[in-house]
């Protein structure tokens, strides 16, 4: 019984983590800590970025809008990983300088 519980939670979590992605705007930007809190589950960023990490490439969620807390891009500089989430964030206005975003605005 206990394990039902925990499997609705995740789906619940799962559902919210991607409802607030979807809903997210062209040149937003969440952290992982504040996608895990916006869906009532503080505390989980890592499960956020598990469930990232999993999307099909040819996924329509726009995934690169999530970096960690320092507003870097989390994944290796140089990765192909790094450079697809980089071409996304420039094309929606941010400068990446390093794995730091800038926004053009600021």
């Amino acid at each position: 019984m206990g394990n039902t519980v925990t499997n609705q939670a995740m789906t619940h979590f799962k559902s919210q983590v991607f409802l607030i992605l979807h809903q997210s705007q062209a040149g937003e930007c969440l952290s992982y800590g504040e996608i895990a809190k916006l869906a009532g589950f503080p505390g989980y960023a890592r499960q956020v970025g598990q469930l990232l990490k999993k999307l099909p490439k040819d996924t329509k969620l726009p995934w690169h809008r999530v970096v960690n807390a320092q507003k870097c891009i989390s994944f290796m500089e140089g990765s192909e990983a790094y450079f697809r989430q980089k071409e996304k964030l420039e094309a929606e206005g941010w400068i990446i300088i390093g794995s730091k975003l800038k926004h053009k605005d600021q």
